[in-house]
């Protein structure tokens, strides 16, 4: 007789409460089973806290890594919603992750064995739907019951943004907490008298008040304000008495939280009391949206990230003077080493933006012209048979993945047997990653061909042509000596 060794698998998560799904019940139930038939238990895994959907839990990838290293070749479980509620992982353990480790499952209070051969009743995958079936649920019925509190007015998120506190003798209710009201007023306050975000950040650093996280008691909690700390207060139309409902979209199965876009909000009014006057709020965001108007506005050169020393090799600095009113001056642009500055360079050369551009632009053209017509031809024309070769590989892949399914499909139905479907799995398996890198292979191979001066005969037809992203291109680096020494590397010309 096979000796097994065997762990058993123990998971509670935070919204169960049925007194026999607890941690003890657990354990009594796969216990006792196991000493009842004589099982040898070497290990017990259990994960208190978790959602069954979850795929990653501490305790259950102990257990994968164990099972791997063949230190337990049995898991008992009290049932199968323990070890997964997702109907896709389900199939997985008990199909392939088990089988392929010589593992044998049990499920007590479902009477499921898999036996010596490694063999599941089809009724496996009926129950792993139910446990998803439930958790999904549940979870429309929390999002569902959280709504229908938001529109009445009550408030049901754990956190209250900083500068307000929960009513003691009612949860869902929110009153200004004076102690740190008066700090959101004064960051307004300083905002709108023109201080920028990182200035108002160190004034309450200087200051020493507390964070927000800190002044919560939050775990981690941040010890010095931030600029994004003080930007979220003076965004947030909380502090002029709204709820904005449907700000972020929360997976209650996947336990994500995404935001929302923001023609997707609801916004409900005078739902509490405000901090901030609305005036005062809304003169705030106009002095944003402008600052991000500005900030967008971004010169960019038309050598950028071209432009190296020839002496030391680094790259130069791009220099725009500025007038007496602060305006740029992009008529008095340039280049020049700053390392020069630095006495780690002795090329002291400042040549100007224009200058340059236009000898750049003609040594450029002059290299266009000298392009062999039949070089481009051979390009797309292979360019044409790699995209042909492409779309076989792809055809062949999905041929593969369709002959896996039916494969599992053959299983289920009972024409194979599991030891069949396993032999046949693997070598699918095995020709799909082959497949996959080939398929790999040809898009770095296409993606090199299409980094070399694509569609190079209609450039000429367009005007304004020779951009930043166009020299990049078919440019390495330009190297300057000096005013009259420049050295411009191109890329290799089409093979």
């Amino acid at each position: 007789m096979k000796e097994y060794r065997a762990g058993i698998y123990l998971r509670l998560s935070k919204q169960d409460n049925e007194k026999n799904n607890s941690i003890e019940t657990q354990r009594e139930i796969t216990t006792n089973y196991a000493i009842s038939r004589g099982y040898k238990i070497v290990k017990e895994y259990a994960d208190n806290g978790y959602s069954g959907i979850l795929n990653s839990r501490p305790k259950l990838n102990e257990m994968m890594l164990d099972i791997v290293k063949g230190f337990i070749n049995m898991v008992i479980v009290k049932d199968v919603s323990r070890l997964t509620r997702d109907k896709n992982k389900t199939g997985w353990y008990t199909e392939i992750f088990f089988p392929d480790n010589d593992v044998r499952f049990i499920s007590v209070t479902e009477f499921i064995d898999s036996g010596e051969k490694y063999e599941i009743d089809d009724g496996i995958m009926l129950r792993g739907i139910a446990n998803q079936s439930y958790i999904e649920d549940i979870s429309k019925k929390v999002r569902a019951n959280k709504n229908a509190m938001k529109e009445e007015g009550k408030y049901v998120e754990f956190l209250v943004p900083y500068g307000y506190k929960k009513e003691t003798s009612d949860k869902h209710k929110i009153i200004i907490d004076e102690n740190v009201a008066n700090n959101v007023r004064k960051i307004y306050k300083m905002y709108l008298e023109g201080y920028s975000s990182g200035e108002i950040t160190q004034y309450f650093n200087n200051q020493k008040v507390k964070t927000p996280s800190k002044y919560m008691k939050l775990k981690n909690a941040a010890k010095r304000w931030n600029s994004e700390q003080i930007c979220n207060i003076l965004s947030n139309q909380f502090y002029i008495g709204n709820t904005v409902m449907n700000k972020y979209e929360t997976n209650y199965i996947k336990k994500t939280c995404k935001k929302n876009n923001k023609e997707n909000w609801i916004i409900k009014e005078n739902t509490h009391q405000a901090i901030i006057k609305k005036e005062d709020y809304e003169k705030v965001q106009e002095i944003k949206a402008k600052k991000r108007k500005s900030a967008n506005v971004k010169y960019e050169y038309l050598l950028m990230n071209l432009v190296y020393c020839g002496n030391c090799k680094r790259k130069l600095q791009y220099k725009i003077y500025k007038s007496k009113n602060k305006e740029l001056l992009h008529n008095s642009a340039g280049f020049i080493c700053n390392y020069f500055y630095r006495k780690k360079c002795k090329n002291g050369t400042y040549i100007k933006e224009k200058a340059l551009n236009e000898i750049v632009k003609k040594e450029v053209i002059k290299m266009l012209c000298q392009i062999n017509v039949n070089d481009l031809t051979k390009y797309y024309k292979k360019m044409s048979m790699d995209s042909q070769k492409m779309d076989e590989l792809k055809r062949k892949e999905q041929e593969l993945e369709n002959k896996k399914s039916i494969l599992y499909n053959k299983k289920c139905e009972g024409y194979i047997t599991a030891y069949e479907f396993k032999i046949e799995y693997e070598k699918l398996k095995e020709e799909i990653e082959k497949c996959k890198l080939l398929i790999n292979r040809q898009n770095v191979k296409r993606n090199n061909y299409e980094n070399k001066l694509e569609n190079i005969m209609e450039l000429f037809k367009k005007e304004n042509y020779i951009t930043n992203n166009f020299l990049k291109e078919i440019i390495s680096k330009i190297e300057i000596y000096s005013e009259n020494k420049i050295e411009i590397f191109f890329k290799q010309k089409l093979q």
